[in-house]
């Protein structure tokens, strides 16, 4: 008996020996731990906690049009996040679930999914999708709610959205990688982004983990100038001229004279920005798919581009209205002045021609700008000589930039002449706007100077910015950038100009019941020697009401295919758009307008006139016209210019051919159907014009029998 309890004593010494034995170890252990492993240990341990830092992303201001319908915004989207680290606390099973249900969800390839869930370095933030719609969004964490995924969670972002496509692209931009890229997304990135906020963990003092947020600053919106119905009125006018006339570019911008505020800008061809690298609506599919990407970014490159802006040309006579006022101002002519016109001017050794090439005789100040005779201002710019030209070029905005707040704006300093280089014939040519070049903003700047009074403003689309809760932080007042011409000229001018639009070459673009003045311009492009190089920008600028200037528009057609309409193709673009613009603004029409509707018309000046541009005019005033000999520009009429005659007057045009032309005859399309209109004029070489929606011809312009020269225009009134 003793000796089996002396067995059991040892038993239980040992035991407790090797106890004892252990717990030293363990305390060694841990001391060593403690005292010289335990500092990288425990930086180890809270860096895996500090892993976690997320990023939470301020949404960009948005941007709205002047009476604040919104035009961009940013969408709530989400980002598909796996948290691997979290996921290795639980069992194989919840790996292999949470696979599936990704593989599932979002057809993430498997074996993609276990390479992240098997690498050797775990992470806590592995993006495996992202811009996830809202929608799908809110249904996805439904889900792993309810199915109890693990290591999976959905990170808010967002999504810039261009409510309305491309309208007003070159003037909103786009944004690429989170920054604006161009038009006001680009020139006011500052204001539209926000600051983000941030979810992480800071190792603190007493040697444990605070988690730490911060909020996102959201960003600052835009409210523009931009009226988003007058934009949208400007937009399908102009689309419909590119469809009929073919211009390499088109554009028009809508303003407030008094402010410099714009209503409406648009330029052709444009871009969509919620797609902004996508050039297929721009070229056939065929030539799409044999472009390099160099070749696409090129073309993006100059798509992007607003014309408006960044193009220069020779404004032509859109520049007369400005030789003018400076004239007056100075006193060097009176608006009772007249100037004799024999088609053109002997300037030094070189004879520089008006485009009446037979003259237009003696014009008075209002005559010189409604017919835009080019010798009377040459005759001006020669009184006023360079300094006072060059000064007053200079005062109108010409050889600087406007400072419009819009990206890319020409540097226009070098596109007008030098004061020491404007010789007699320099000066010439420049009275009556070629020879230099300027952007179309300038010459719509310009125009505006003078008649408004006499103030150049500065000209701007962005009219108040507010922050994300709605208080306003700046607002664009008026900026009156010199006073060029006094009140009282500017009034004069005004008046003349309204000649041009009742009398003179831009007829197209009146209005019954609206006093409206405006001016054309053509510009010439390419060879002045050979025809079949020569190329032409077409431009209106018109304002309304003439006795107090409320809007001003200016249109742009570069390099239409077909010139023989000549100015009306401006004109009529301009008229479409103000007749819905005015009224939309609330501007009444005159009374006294409305009663000499009703008086017996007077037959206008219809020599040297393309073809297409006597008949819109002569068809307005309700008359009759007859075509004598074979051609499309005017060179004789009966009655004389200046005849009053009673409605239904047969209206008699001579015309010639141009030197390199064939004639043919106008072919009688009435009561065809369309597509049997179009084979016909085409195998004339004509080109038809549709009007209205229908089926069958009702009735056509110029009349059948005429003799026109080869690649005219007819145009053709369908009726169902």
């Amino acid at each position: 008996m003793g000796k089996k309890n002396i067995q059991v004593q040892r038993r239980l010494g040992f035991v407790l020996l090797c106890f004892t034995i252990g717990i030293f170890f363990l305390i060694y252990r841990l001391g060593y731990i403690k005292l010289v492993k335990g500092e990288e240990y425990e930086k180890n341990a809270i860096g895996q906690q500090l892993l976690h830092d997320q990023k939470i992303p301020a949404l960009r201001g948005g941007i709205y049009d002047r009476n604040q319908h919104t035009l961009v915004l940013n969408n709530t989207v989400y980002n598909l996040v796996l948290d691997t680290v979290t996921l290795h606390q639980f069992e194989k099973d919840e790996h292999e679930k949470t696979v599936e249900f990704l593989h599932a969800a979002f057809q993430i390839p498997k074996e993609e999914l276990w390479e992240h869930v098997n690498a050797q370095t775990q992470k806590y933030y592995i993006v495996l999708q992202k811009q996830i719609s809202y929608e799908l969004g809110q249904k996805t964490q439904e889900d792993i709610k309810n199915l109890k995924i693990k290591g999976v969670w959905l990170e808010e972002d967002s999504l810039r959205n261009y409510f309305y496509d491309s309208l007003a692209s070159h003037v909103i931009g786009f944004v690429g990688a989170g920054e604006g890229r161009w038009g006001v997304e680009l020139q006011y990135n500052d204001q539209l982004t926000g600051i983000p906020g941030r979810n992480f963990r800071t190792f603190e003092q007493g040697n444990y983990v605070m988690k730490n947020y911060i909020q996102p600053i959201h960003g600052n919106s835009l409210i523009l100038t931009i009226d988003e119905a007058i934009q949208h009125y400007v937009e399908e006018a102009l689309l419909e001229a590119i469809r009929e006339h073919e211009p390499q570019n088109a554009s028009a911008i809508v303003m407030v004279p008094n402010t410099g505020e714009i209503l409406a800008m648009a330029s052709f061809p444009n871009f969509n920005p919620n797609q902004p690298g996508n050039v297929e609506h721009l070229v056939d599919s065929q030539r799409y798919n044999t472009m390099t990407q160099e070749e696409k970014t090129k073309l993006l490159n100059q798509v992007w581009q607003n014309f408006n802006i960044t193009y220069t040309y020779e404004p032509g006579s859109t520049f007369k209205p400005m030789v003018v006022a400076a004239a007056l101002e100075e006193n060097i002519i009176s608006p009772t002045d007249t100037f004799y016109c024999e088609g053109y001017r002997m300037v030094g050794d070189r004879r520089i021609r008006c485009w009446k090439r037979n003259g237009h005789g003696i014009q008075t100040v209002e005559e010189a700008l409604a017919n835009s005779c080019n010798v009377a201002m040459m005759d001006i710019g020669a009184k006023m000589e360079k300094e006072i030209f060059y000064r007053y070029q200079r005062a109108f905005g010409f050889g600087a930039k406007t400072g419009i707040d819009l990206p890319g704006e020409q540097d226009a300093l070098g596109l007008i002449h030098k004061q020491e280089n404007l010789g007699p014939v320099e000066l010439a040519t420049s009275s009556f706007g070629q020879t230099f070049n300027a952007t179309p903003i300038q010459v719509l700047t310009a125009f505006t100077a003078v008649i408004n009074g006499g103030h150049l403003v500065r000209p701007h689309v962005v009219k108040q910015i507010v922050d994300s809760n709605g208080i306003f932080i700046q607002e664009n007042h008026t900026e009156f950038r010199k006073k060029v011409i006094s009140e009282k000229t500017s009034k004069q001018v005004r008046e003349a100009l309204e000649a041009v639009v009742t009398q003179g070459t831009g007829k197209g673009a009146r209005i019954p019941g609206f006093r409206i003045g405006g001016k054309t311009g053509t510009g010439e492009q390419g060879s002045r020697t050979n025809p079949e190089e020569r190329r032409y920008i077409l431009s209106f600028v018109g304002f309304a009401p003439v006795e107090d200037p409320q809007v001003i528009v200016f249109v742009i057609l570069n390099r239409p295919k077909d010139t023989l309409m000549g100015s009306t193709m401006v004109t009529t673009l301009s008229k479409k758009i103000m007749e819905k613009t005015l009224p939309y603004l609330g501007i009444q029409r005159t009374e006294i307008l409305e009663e000499m509707e009703m008086q017996e018309p007077i037959v206008n000046d219809y020599m040297d006139l393309f073809l297409m541009d006597a008949i819109q005019d002569i068809t307005s005033k309700e008359l009759q016209y007859e075509i004598v000999g074979s051609g499309s520009t005017v060179i004789n009429q009966v009655p004389k210019p200046g005849t009053k005659v009673p409605k239904n007057t047969l209206v008699y045009l001579y015309v010639t051919a141009g030197d390199t032309q064939e004639v043919v005859v106008i072919p009688n399309v009435v009561g065809k159907t369309q597509e049997e209109a179009l084979t016909i004029l085409k195998q004339q070489s004509l080109v038809p014009t549709f009007i209205g929606d229908g089926e069958r011809v009702e009735g056509q312009e110029p009349k059948a029998g005429v003799r026109v020269n080869e690649g005219s225009e007819v145009m053709i009134q369908l009726k169902k």
